[in-house]
C-alpha cells in the first residue's frame, strides 16, 4: 500500500484498481505489483470504463480513504467477523456491524474514539443502540458507534469531530427505554454505512476495516 500511496493513489483507488482481480471467478490477485504498476493499470481501467471505475471508487473511498485510527484507544479488545449474523431483538434481522469486546466486562472504562474526521449526524438514545453517536466522514461514509456508557462531551448534530477524538466510554446500554443497562456484555458495536444508487444507508462489513485500522 505504501508504494501505491507514493504514486499518489489513495487506499480507495488501490482497492478499486485491484477490484477486477479479486472476483471469486478469477482469484488472480497480482501479488507483487508496485505503485507504478497499479498506477498504469488504473489508467487503463479509466480508459476502458471510466463510469464503472468511478462508481466502484466512490464506494470504496467513502470508507477507506478516511480511516485514520482504531476505534478503541486503550485496552485489549477482540472481535470476530459476525456481520449479518442473526439477531432477534426487535424482530429477526441481520447484525449490521462488528462487536468489539473488551478484555474485562467493565462499563465506563475503555475509551471509544472516532476513526475519522467528520460531522455528527445522530447522537443520543436509540432503543437498539443505547447511547450512540453517528458520524459522517469527509468522503461520505457513516460510522455508527453504539452502546456507549457515556459521552466524552455534549455532542450536538452538526459538530465537527476529528480522527482520534474521544467520543465516550464503552458500555452496555440499550435494548430498552433510555437508561437501560446490563442486557448484554459490555462492548462497542461499530456499524459502517455508505450511500448508493439503491440505498441511502447500505451496511458494509466493518471487520476488514478494523483489521486495516489495527495495522495503521
Amino acid at each position: 500500500m505504501s508504494n501505491a500511496v507514493d504514486e499518489g493513489l489513495t487506499p480507495g483507488e488501490v482497492l478499486t484498481t485491484l477490484y477486477p482481480f479479486c472476483r471469486k471467478e478469477t482469484l488472480s490477485w497480482p501479488k507483487q505489483w508496485d505503485g507504478k504498476a497499479l498506477s498504469s493499470w488504473r489508467s487503463a481501467l479509466l480508459k476502458e470504463n471510466r463510469s464503472g471505475y468511478q462508481a466502484v471508487w466512490s464506494a470504496y473511498a467513502a470508507i477507506w480513504d478516511d480511516i485514520e485510527c482504531f476505534p478503541v484507544a486503550a485496552g485489549t479488545v477482540s472481535y470476530e467477523n459476525t456481520w449479518m449474523f442473526e439477531r432477534t431483538y426487535g424482530g429477526l434481522r441481520g447484525h449490521e456491524g462488528t462487536d468489539l469486546m473488551p478484555e474485562e466486562n467493565l462499563s465506563g472504562v475503555y475509551p471509544v474514539v472516532s476513526m475519522t474526521d467528520g460531522v455528527v449526524e445522530k447522537v443520543g438514545w436509540l432503543e437498539q443502540g443505547g447511547y450512540r453517536i453517528g458520524i459522517r466522514s469527509t468522503s461520505g461514509g457513516y460510522f455508527y458507534y453504539a452502546h456507549l456508557d457515556s459521552y466524552a462531551r455534549e455532542f450536538a448534530v452538526g459538530d465537527s469531530v476529528y480522527a482520534g477524538e474521544r467520543l465516550g466510554l464503552m458500555g452496555d446500554t440499550g435494548y430498552g427505554e433510555e437508561g437501560t443497562r446490563g442486557m448484554f456484555d459490555v462492548h462497542l458495536h461499530l456499524g459502517i454505512y455508505i450511500r448508493t444508487e439503491q440505498s441511502q444507508e447500505q451496511s458494509v462489513n466493518p471487520y476488514w476495516v478494523l483489521r486495516y485500522a489495527e495495522l495503521m
